[in-house]
């Protein structure tokens, strides 16, 4: 069993103080074939031992609220809330463009939805992925790293076809997917309540990719390397 420690936070460049105001209303990551079998029921694919294997360690990072995500003009998009009388989402979730060229007509855009995923000495790495048999009106932007070596936050950057002007997503709809390759070992979650825990990864994660800022070209293996004394500030 490898376990692993995480939290999530709403984090753009205009927050000002504590990033868990609205920290109740983050979801728990849900076990893909856990959320496929409660929506879908029990269809004979879900038996499947490849497809079992395949879900093994993924899980679903899901809306936090209702809402929609609107084309204001060519490739700039606007964020609201889809329930009435509320207050305005930002500073909390706002879109960014972090890639100014298209792939295929679709556009970056990013929403500051970020979790934390840190492990002490299993060797595990994460994937960003699309959410596994999901229809979805966009395609995540994939990565992967060493989450036992190296601190980020996942974020929900996406590519969304120019050609549509509004997509609605309701509180508990999957907006991404993360999967864990622990060497055949089976993953648990456990969600960080320590907030001084919480604020020390914050600031670990700021210095490592802060390194890429200052030295780019660097490669994961080499950004691991100079992050070992973090990770055992971390974890002493």
């Amino acid at each position: 069993m490898a376990s692993i420690e995480y939290f999530g936070v709403f984090a753009t460049p205009l927050i000002k103080g504590i990033p868990f105001e609205l920290e109740h209303l983050i979801t728990e990551p849900v076990p893909a074939l856990s959320y496929l079998r409660d929506k879908h029921g029990t269809l004979d694919s879900f038996k499947c031992p490849a497809l079992i294997t395949h879900l093994k360690n993924t899980y679903y990072i899901t809306s936090p609220i209702d809402f929609t995500l609107t084309k204001v003009g060519e490739n700039f998009w606007k964020l609201s809330n889809t329930k009435g009388r509320t207050k305005s989402l930002n500073p909390y979730l706002d879109v960014q463009v972090p890639e100014s060229k298209l792939i295929d007509n679709s556009v970056c855009l990013n929403i500051g939805l970020q979790y934390y995923f840190v492990n002490n000495g299993d060797d595990v790495i994460m994937e960003v992925i699309d959410p596994p048999l999901v229809q979805m009106p966009l395609t995540n932007m994939p990565g992967e790293f060493n989450i036992s070596k190296w601190y980020r936050p996942t974020n929900f950057t996406f590519f969304i076809d120019s050609s549509l002007n509004e997509v609605k997503f309701k509180r508990g709809d999957p907006l991404y997917a993360v999967r864990f390759r622990a060497n055949n070992k089976t993953v648990k979650l456990s969600k960080i309540e320590d907030f001084s825990f919480r604020e020390a990864i914050l600031t670990e994660q700021m210095r490592a990719t802060t390194i890429k800022d200052y030295y780019p070209g660097l490669k994961l293996e080499e950004m691991y390397e100079l992050f070992k004394s973090s990770v055992k500030r971390i974890f002493k």
